[in-house]
């Protein structure tokens, strides 16, 4: 009381509780701020994935050592098939050569009858390539009667210069100008056949017109009569008749008076100068020209192949035949059998090499044309011969 404090009595205060209808807005404001701070709506991430996974038994496994991680690598594109590829058949006018030690194209070309270019072109080589040992190379031979389709020419007169192209040869030439290769070596004095290169400039001549200073008599074709049987009566080979008369075709027509060459015309001296004709015998066929291997060629070894080959004289008659004559002199000097042969060439069999010589054995041969008129007791054709020989070549074989 003597403190001096008021003696008033202070009231209390009292908690006020909202009335009852204030409790509903209330509790909806409250459940909001909970369903804001909660965000159900937002959808977590798993925080355990692997857990599940992981080791869910209580069981303890052994621990298992480092496993190898091996890496695939691609497999590898193979160089090469391992199925060798199939030798290609060659056609018969060529053939294959291995080439051997000491070997030059050149040498090989000689070899063969052909020529270096020809060589170089089939086997896709270039003037400066070089060539090893045991490297296959294919050979283009010498072939005298190609027949090569080619356009039918309008006669040019004769003589003219003529360029030598890429695979001409002096057989096609010939045939493709109507004349012969004999005329084309002489004009142009070519001692070798096979010497002949592109770019070479020949000199086309006619063969000697012997039709102009040739007798014969007229035959007046009867029905039946065809030139084979014309031709066995007067012994006059067809390609005669057909050139006499300037025909081509095999054909006749009853009535029609063809020229029978029989001799030659050679004038007898008189002060009228009449020309007497008489019939004279005469070859029924020209002598084969030669065409290779050259004169004086040496060849080497078992292997070695060697192709004799000669000019075509025309289609033979089926009594005809090309024959070559061989014979050899040195250590085993022998007079070969004769080989009768419808071809223009003929590869010297292996068993004619003599090995282990000091000096090579020397082959001297010729061809001929013969008419067959019979055989002989062992089974061998004879006959007259009804060319002139081709001359005589040579070469030698160690």
């Amino acid at each position: 009381m003597l403190c001096g404090a008021t003696l008033k009595e202070r009231k209390k205060h009292r908690v006020h509780l909202p009335p009852a209808d204030l409790w509903l807005p209330l509790l909806l404001i409250v459940g909001i701020v909970a369903l804001w701070l909660w965000k159900p709506w937002q959808v977590r991430e798993p925080q355990a994935m692997a857990s599940d996974t992981a080791t869910a038994t209580a069981t303890p496994t052994a621990t298992l050592p480092p496993t190898a991680t091996y890496i695939v690598v691609p497999t590898a594109t193979p160089l090469y098939s391992p199925t060798p590829t199939p030798t290609p058949t060659l056609p018969p006018n060529q053939t294959r050569h291995i080439v051997k030690s000491g070997e030059t194209v050149s040498t090989i070309a000689k070899l063969y009858g052909t020529t270096t270019k020809a060589i170089l072109q089939a086997n896709g080589l270039k003037p400066d390539s070089i060539i090893s040992v045991n490297q296959e190379l294919i050979i283009p031979l010498p072939v005298a009667n190609t027949s090569t389709p080619t356009p039918t020419l309008t006669p040019s007169p004769t003589p003219f210069v003529y360029t030598m192209k890429p695979g001409d040869t002096l057989s096609v030439i010939a045939k493709r100008y109507g004349t012969t290769v004999e005329a084309l070596m002489a004009a142009n004095n070519i001692a070798d056949a096979t010497r002949i290169r592109a770019g070479a400039k020949i000199t086309i001549v006619q063969p000697p017109d012997y039709w102009a200073v040739m007798a014969y008599k007229i035959y007046e074709v009867r029905p039946g009569d065809t030139l084979i049987g014309i031709s066995a009566k007067f012994d006059v080979p067809i390609a005669d008749i057909k050139k006499a008369n300037g025909q081509e075709a095999n054909n006749l027509r009853a009535g029609q008076k063809l020229k029978i060459p029989i001799g030659t015309a050679t004038p007898t001296p008189s002060p009228t100068l009449t020309p007497t004709l008489t019939p004279t015998p005469g070859p029924a066929r020209p002598a084969p020209a030669l065409l290779s291997p050259p004169d004086g060629m040496a060849f080497e070894g078992e292997n070695a192949a060697i192709l004799l080959s000669w000019a075509s004289v025309g289609i033979l008659r089926p009594d005809e035949w090309y024959v070559i004559r061989m014979r050899r002199s040195g250590a085993v000097a022998q007079q070969l059998p004769p080989v009768w042969t419808k071809a223009t060439s003929y590869r010297l069999p292996a068993d004619l090499y003599v090995a282990g010589l000091e000096e090579p054995q020397r082959f001297y041969w010729q061809v001929v044309v013969m008419r067959q008129t019979g055989e002989t007791e062992d089974g061998m054709p004879q006959g007259e011969q009804i060319s002139p020989s081709s001359g005589t070549r040579t070469f030698t074989w160690k």
